[in-house]
């Protein structure tokens, strides 16, 4: 097998990796070809083009990397929704409102979707993950630091500001750390790995919360967090090497300046200016929505069990294991569907795949997320057997991590070396949901009742369902038409 023949299945360029259309290849060709170049080949060096690119390292190399950016990214998540059992405690102890006590949680969801966006941008301007990830972990331990040493609520607030800027770097980075290392057959499952640790997260997050505020108190929370960080960010600077490639761009002939010698900008905002392709506005309208319903029935779980069931707050935090193993047993199931769509659209069509054809592995996902929902509100309204709407949760949590999966997977595809970017702005939008409906849940439930609010929250959502349905059908044609305008 000679350079042309590995070239031609499967390109050695991170930027331009394995979403163009004429690059992916049947299944028999991709998965021997992988297997190839990832376990440890006895493919000579000289048959490589480039044996640094990352997606022809070893496949323990591979899976080591995706275990730290899973292992990392646990910590924003977790460093969220650990703090729910603590905010009354923490009201008390500084004398404050509910309305700057719950702001502890969502000043954090607020910056932990603003920040990622000056990650990505320094990352995909400057070539760099492992830069990134070691510079945000200093800044969260730092903040969770300062935040243990408040002695004032506006100085938490201010330090759970700094400590989410830090957290949520990785939540965006790591998707370019898979598009870096990984082949596009093989992101599905990637992503579903990597997503285990930030809905692990949310999963244990209140458990711990709650017995450490009992028994150690709430700024113990802070202590064990920052040990976190530092283990994390020891690992990372001792194991993790550089995954991004450089691109290396061949001159156009009709210029007489190299892409490659044309240095990159760095601009904060220039993720932003992804919105205006349609392939990233319409997915993530429904991103968006499906995390307020997640953020509403987070807010509302715990009003709802008590008021309902008279559970207690420790019994409450358990209710949370409920969606949380479906997230995780979704992420895992989801990511490996995701890439068997694929795979099997690509042999219907004739062996030419496009990213748009993962979006096909969604409607099932789609169906029972509404299905889930609604029944759980209801479940809830006519007060039955409280085993039904914890049913209701997993099977909720479930159906939505495999579309969510899936929908992410594309985002990285569709938008070649503006992976870090994509997810980015991903990040933004449904932080901005999850924080508009963490403040609004509760008046809105008193309006409508426990079981009208998630109808109408489904009802929205089909928006967002035509919304995916629209791309599915004709992203490919607007990709085609918009790539020269995206700036790689």
């Amino acid at each position: 097998m000679d350079n042309t023949n590995i070239r031609s299945s499967i390109s050695t360029n991170n930027d331009e990796s394995n979403t163009n259309d004429n690059e992916l290849t049947s299944r028999k060709d991709d998965k021997k070809l992988a297997d190839q170049l990832s376990v440890n080949s006895e493919i000579s060096k000289e048959t490589i083009e480039d044996p640094n690119d990352p997606k022809y390292w070893p496949r323990k190399k591979k899976n080591f990397i995706l275990f730290i950016i899973s292992l990392a990214g646990m910590v924003a998540p977790l460093s969220s929704t650990i703090f729910y059992p603590s905010i009354i405690i923490i009201e008390n102890d500084f004398k404050t409102s509910g309305v700057l006590a719950n702001g502890i949680i969502g000043v954090y969801i607020l910056f932990m979707g603003v920040a990622p966006l000056g990650w990505a941008a320094y990352s995909d301007t400057f070539y760099t993950r492992r830069n990134v990830y070691l510079a945000s972990f200093i800044i969260y331990i730092i903040g969770t630091v300062i935040c243990g040493l408040s002695n004032s609520i506006w100085l938490l607030l201010a330090m759970r500001l700094v400590q989410a800027c830090g957290a949520s770097a990785v939540l965006s980075i790591g998707a370019g750390t898979i598009s870096d290392v990984f082949h596009s057959f093989e992101r599905g499952r990637a992503y579903g790995i990597f997503y285990l640790g930030p809905l692990v997260g949310p999963v244990i997050g209140p458990v711990i919360g709650g017995y450490v505020t009992d028994y150690l108190g709430w700024r113990w929370i802070l202590w064990i967090l920052a040990v976190i960080g530092g283990l994390i960010l020891i690992l990372i600077f001792f194991t993790f090497p550089e995954t991004y490639l450089p691109p290396t761009n061949l001159p156009n002939p009709n210029n007489t300046t190299s892409n490659s010698q044309r240095r990159k900008r760095f601009d904060p905002t220039s993720p932003l200016r992804l919105l205006k392709y349609p392939n990233m506005s319409l997915v993530i309208v429904y991103i968006s929505i499906t995390f307020a319903v997640i953020y509403l029935q987070n807010t509302l779980v715990g009003p709802s069990f008590a008021n309902i069931y008279h559970v207690s707050a420790s019994t409450v935090g358990l209710i949370f294991l409920a969606p949380g193993t479906g997230y995780m047993i979704g992420s895992v199931i989801g990511g490996k569907w995701s890439d068997y769509v694929l795979i099997e659209a690509k042999k219907r069509n004739n062996g030419v795949g496009y990213p748009e054809m993962r979006l096909h592995s969604v409607w099932i996902g789609c169906f029972f997320i509404s299905v889930s929902y609604i029944c759980y509100g209801w479940f809830l309204e006519a007060r039955l057997h409280i085993a039904l709407p914890i049913i209701a949760m997993f099977t909720g949590g479930f159906s939505l991590v495999t579309v969510y999966n899936s929908v992410s997977t594309y985002l990285v595809d569709a938008f070649p070396g503006r992976s870090a970017s994509a997810i980015a702005i991903n990040n933004l939008t449904r932080s901005l949901a999850a924080a508009l409906f963490t403040f609004v849940s509760v008046p809105f439930e008193k309006a409508v009742g426990i079981g009208s609010i998630y109808t109408i929250m489904i009802c929205i959502s089909f928006i967002g369902v035509f919304c995916l349905f629209v791309v599915s059908y004709k992203g490919k044609y607007w990709r085609e038409k918009i790539n020269s305008g995206i700036d790689e």
